[in-house]
């Protein structure tokens, strides 16, 4: 699958402090991924801080050149 850019759903991530998110309807599980600065390769998440219940903090690892980066919020993709 391509990753897309779904706010809402990067925000209910947030909301209820989970890297992944199931559909209801297909039970396909998203998960959080973001293009690395570098190189423009998606990346997988490396590791996440939360605050109470909710993410607070997302770092991406790349899995090309393996360095690792946040970004925004408005940056992050499902995949």
């Amino acid at each position: 699958m391509e990753a897309k850019k779904a706010p809402a759903m990067v925000k209910k991530m947030f909301e209820t402090g989970k890297i992944t998110l199931v559909d209801p309807d297909t039970k396909y599980r998203y998960s959080l991924t973001a293009k690395c600065p570098d190189d423009g390769e998606y990346a997988d998440v490396a590791r996440f801080d939360k605050a109470g219940n909710t993410l607070s903090r997302v770092v991406f690892k790349c899995v090309q050149c393996e360095e690792e980066f946040e970004v925004r919020q408005d940056q992050m993709m499902v995949i």
